[in-house]
Formats: structure tokens, C-alpha cells, sequence
């Protein structure tokens, strides 16, 4: 079975804003470990964004794609 593609608007602390950020399966499950320090998420331009989870002020979930 495929994974779902989370797509989210991310805020980060700097107040930058990602908007339609691509991730396979949900943003919470990255947060599973101490290990799982950088998220490598995709915006809007297919470019590939390497995030810390200590960055992330707010991700918005706005779609499921299956």
C-alpha cells in the first residue's frame, strides 16, 4: 500500500512561510525520535527543503492526496 501525501502550510520561526509542502505521510510521525532532527519536505517549485524540527511554529494540514 502507497503512503499518503500530507500536504501543509509550514511556518517556521524565522516567520517564513512554505506553502503547499508535500510530505510523505503526516508531519507527526517525523517526530518519532530524537534521531529525526531534519525533515526533507518539497515546496511549491518541486525544490527539495531540508526543515529542523525545532524550526516548525505551525503546520497547517490542507490536503490528503492518495
Amino acid at each position: 500500500m502507497a503512503k499518503k501525501i500530507h500536504v501543509y502550510n509550514i511556518t517556521v520561526s524565522t516567520g517564513e512561510q512554505f506553502k503547499n509542502v508535500r510530505i510523505e505521510g503526516a508531519i507527526s510521525s517525523r517526530y518519532s525520535g530524537i534521531t529525526t532532527d531534519f525533515i526533507p519536505v518539497e515546496n511549491e517549485d518541486g525544490q527539495t527543503v531540508e526543515l529542523t524540527k525545532y524550526q516548525i511554529v505551525k503546520a497547517e494540514l490542507i490536503n490528503i492526496e492518495e
